[in-house]
């Protein structure tokens, strides 16, 4: 994950995906009773199991519109639309809370076994399940989802099929199992599921850009344009309708048309930089190659015959590659992307990374990170002791897999007070004695500034890497990935002294197909040397605690008017979404224990039961204590807020 300064904030950013992104398996490992599955990433590194990432599906509504109140569908402008049709799984309706435990570590197990690509346990499991809540349009949607990750088309279709049945005004289950036809090929069944799905959910513009797809499917190309129009209207930053856009426009061969929409992808991500994109957008004078970026709108235009023999060179190019080449899971199903053909299931991947013109030094490092945000094979994680000795970090500069544990043993004679403030892994461990030892795990990828509160001087780096696919260059800069899977990656280098900008600004798309490929990196940094950035996170802690107490007060108001789905549904809202996909729990757990963050969370949920209808309070549910709980709740949470904005922002010493 690319890190981010205070200041910018890109929906592009690996390293903000990573932090805003959720899974159905990763809230099941928290807690059985969040069966919910809320739309970021994203972004995301997904799917990790303790991450969670939400942001990759879009916010359901109510079922019954009349009765919503709900905010508009959002959705991160990152999404990777071929990794949405291959793993998403459905989403929650009326009934999700009110499930047995019993039928809830069925799915549990079930979807931890469908990601292990174990996919006849697993459907044995959904088996099971189904016995104990034969009616739960929630249980077939999610069996859907896992069925259709086995290639179990039928299947799955008929499981959307049942969901829809118990649930037929849920425009979530009706845009999953869209997407099921839609990968079934499909396309007529498709596009009339997308379109009810829009009927539900009018400003759901992945429902529109998935649209788009299944009429491209069918070479409408009219109204594939403006089904992607129709999603970027709704959301103007959502960088795969850009794409898509340009794509449809290319292949009517309006080029001039399509280029702003190819810049505005890759303004949003980087990952839509093309090599065939580049080279029409050359052709149309919008890029400069040798400086590789776009020319800036007022750089004088090259004369209109020059301009038009370059744009029927770009012509002839795109047709070469529209009618040459076929895009096998990428990010558009037009045959026109240059190169995307495998011919080999795994690639080496080789290159040299200058910083400043001088060769990077022992400390850099390059990853890869899957577009998919899957894992890799065997990725396991680790375990790693950060000893403090002589007044420094030992090691000084770490790396470590996601999800790894790392423990922080103080072995010198003066106290320690180990803090990081860095962007999604802020933690604080306190005072600590010469012999005292405390543990922290990383679920989320990135950078670690490590401070001491105590030693100003003392300071190291641990990167949480999304995966196991890194390296550091050697003594003259070289580095080399041998057989790596053959599919879509970003890659990115990272050092001490680069800054979050310096680093977003040198991200690669690296789309594999078993070709062999170089890729050089000639880095540009203003930093002097020695110099680390710490990458703050500017998290407003007490916004997310706002948050939770509106989402908490107008669920008990719904509950009191007789709303009980959408009741039910706010309270998982401020318990998934806000408290722990916006980083409050983590933040808690890493600064003061897990045992607390989960503490904070069973007050909530204890809430959440009441309204649902089933919670063991021996007295009888009333508006009044329902609100008197969730005061309670609301200032337990600022008192920690507090505690932990103290904790996350020291002044070290020497520095007051």
């Amino acid at each position: 994950m690319r890190p981010k300064n205070n200041k910018i904030k890109s929906p592009s950013s690996p390293l903000k995906r990573s932090v805003m992104m959720f899974t159905w398996l990763s809230v099941l490992a928290v807690g059985l009773w969040a069966l919910m599955h809320y739309s970021a990433p994203e972004s995301n590194l997904e799917p990790y199991k303790n991450i969670l990432e939400s942001k990759v599906i879009p916010e359901k509504k109510a079922a019954k519109p009349a009765e919503s109140a709900e905010p508009e569908f959002t959705l991160p402008s990152d999404l990777d639309t071929g990794t949405l049709i291959k793993t998403a799984t459905s989403l929650p309706t009326p009934q999700q809370s009110q499930l047995p435990r019993e039928t809830l570590e069925h799915i549990q197990k079930g979807m931890l076994l469908t990601e292990e690509g174990k996919f006849n346990a697993g459907d044995m499991e959904f088996e099971e399940a189904a016995k104990i809540s034969p009616n739960s349009p929630e249980l077939f949607s999610i069996w859907g989802a896992a069925l259709r990750m086995a290639k179990k088309f039928e299947g799955a279709k008929r499981r959307f099929a049942r969901a829809h049945e118990l649930s037929p005004n849920d425009e979530e289950i009706t845009f999953n199992w869209g997407m099921t036809e839609l990968e079934a090929d499909h396309a007529e069944e498709a596009i009339r599921l997308f379109q009810k799905t829009i009927k539900l959910s009018p400003n759901n513009y992945m429902a529109y850009n998935m649209l788009g797809k299944s009429f491209g499917r069918k070479k409408m190309y009219e109204k594939e344009q403006s089904a992607y129009k129709k999603a970027v209207s709704i959301n103007p930053d959502f960088a795969q309708g850009h794409f898509n856009l340009g794509i449809v426009l290319g292949m009517q061969k309006k080029f001039k048309t399509a280029g702003p929409h190819f810049l505005k992808a890759i303004e949003l991500d980087k990952q839509f930089e093309k090599p065939f994109v580049i080279q029409m957008l050359t052709a149309l004078g919008l890029y400069d190659p040798a400086a590789e970026k776009p020319i800036k709108q007022d750089t004088p235009k090259t004369p209109e015959p020059v301009q038009q023999a370059k744009v029927e060179t770009a012509n002839t190019k795109v047709e070469k590659v529209s009618a040459d080449k076929k895009s096998e899971g990428s990010d558009s199903d037009h045959k026109m992307e240059e190169g995307s053909k495998k011919v080999k299931n795994t690639t080496t991947i080789k290159g040299n990374i200058q910083i400043n013109g001088k060769k990077a030094g022992p400390n850099t490092l390059v990853f890869l990170e899957t577009k998919s945000k899957l894992r890799v094979a065997n990725q396991k994680p680790q375990k790693l002791t950060i000893r403090q000795n002589g007044l420094q970090f030992s090691p000084q500069h770490s790396v470590v897999l996601v999800g790894s544990t790392v423990t922080f043993s103080n072995e010198d004679r003066e106290v320690h007070n180990i803090f990081s403030k860095s962007l999604s892994n802020q933690f604080n461990l306190g005072a600590m004695a010469s012999g005292a030892f405390k543990t922290v795990d990383f679920t989320q990828a990135g950078p670690v500034v490590l401070r001491c509160n105590m030693h100003k001087d003392m300071i190291g780096t641990l990167f949480v890497v999304p995966n196991g696919h890194y390296t550091k260059p050697n003594a003259n800069g070289d580095y080399q990935f041998d057989n790596i899977n053959s599919e879509g990656y970003i890659m990115q280098v990272w050092d001490p002294i680069l800054a979050p900008d310096e680093v977003e600004a040198n991200l690669k798309s690296a789309d594999l197909t078993g070709v062999d490929q170089t890729f050089d990196f000639n880095i540009k940094s203003a930093s002097v040397a020695g110099e680390i950035h710490d990458m703050t996170d500017p998290t407003d802690y007490n916004a997310i605690v706002d948050n939770i107490e509106k989402e908490m007060l107008q669920a008990i108001e719904d509950w009191k008017n007789g709303k009980k789905f959408i009741s039910r549904k706010r309270m998982l809202m401020a318990i998934t979404k806000h408290y722990a996909g916006e980083g409050l729990k983590g933040a808690i757990a890493k600064s003061f224990s897990s045992k607390r963050s989960i503490q904070l969370e069973q007050k909530l949920d204890e809430i959440r039961k009441e309204i649902s209808g089933y919670g063991k309070s021996e007295d009888p549910v009333t508006e009044s204590s329902l609100i008197s709980q969730a005061k309670f709740a609301v200032s337990q949470l600022r008192l920690n807020v507090k505690e932990l904005e103290a904790r996350l922002q020291p002044t070290p010493v020497g520095q007051e």
